[in-house]
């Protein structure tokens, strides 16, 4: 394998790695801030896939709900 073979092999699986990594941080940080209700749930399907761990519904409405302004918590 010449280097340049292997340089884009590595990039490809880092930075693919690296790629889902920081969705799911995405995920995990994703606030209701200047996003209307539609758009913050659309995001936070969107970023449901980047964390394929998460199985329960309980969890993952909690997760939903706690990136919800106080306002629509009560």
């Amino acid at each position: 394998m010449t280097w340049n073979a292997f340089e884009r092999h590595f990039n490809k699986i880092c930075f693919l790695e690296r790629y889902f990594d920081d969705r799911a941080k995405d995920f995990y940080e994703l606030q209701m801030v200047s996003m209307t209700n539609q758009e913050c749930t659309s995001r936070f399907l969107e970023l449901l896939r980047y964390v394929p761990y998460l199985r329960e519904e309980k969890v993952k409405f909690h997760r939903f709900i706690s990136g919800l302004p106080i306002a629509y918590k009560d």
